[in-house]
């Protein structure tokens, strides 16, 4: 049957993610977890040069908080080539060709703004993505 593992030792259907068998306890043989090459963030981006190339993680820089609590996040995720560096923040173009400045401040409620919260990029040298 699709979707199911048949114990070797009474011939019981049981789910695909169970440890055991429910009838007989027949512990089944699992596979082992793979492990995952962990992505370093960069930590002070002023170590970045112009050229660099880094990519933006989505879910973070600065969002819109809703009036239901939902935050939208006003920075793109992507490919990135940096061009400048500012006291708080990169200059740089993104791969589909806008120019933007992704903030690496503390974060701090905007002074324009009540809903908007400026909150840092969370970068990855390109080397280090995928």
């Amino acid at each position: 049957m699709k979707g199911k593992k048949v114990c070797p030792e009474c011939d019981t259907f049981n789910g695909p993610r169970a440890f055991n068998c429910k009838k007989c306890g027949h512990a089944f043989k699992m596979r082992k977890p793979r492990k995952r090459k962990r992505k370093e963030l960069i930590e002070d981006y002023t170590s970045l040069e112009k050229g660099d190339t880094i990519y933006v993680v989505g879910g973070s820089g600065t969002y819109y908080t809703s009036d239901n609590g939902e935050k939208q996040y006003l920075t793109d995720r992507g490919e990135y080539k940096v061009y400048s560096l500012k006291q708080d923040g990169i200059l740089a173009y993104s791969n589909t060709g806008g120019y933007n400045y992704l903030y690496m401040g503390k974060t701090m409620k905007s002074k324009l703004l009540d809903n908007i919260t400026k909150a840092p990029c969370r970068i990855l040298k390109k080397n280090c993505v995928k």
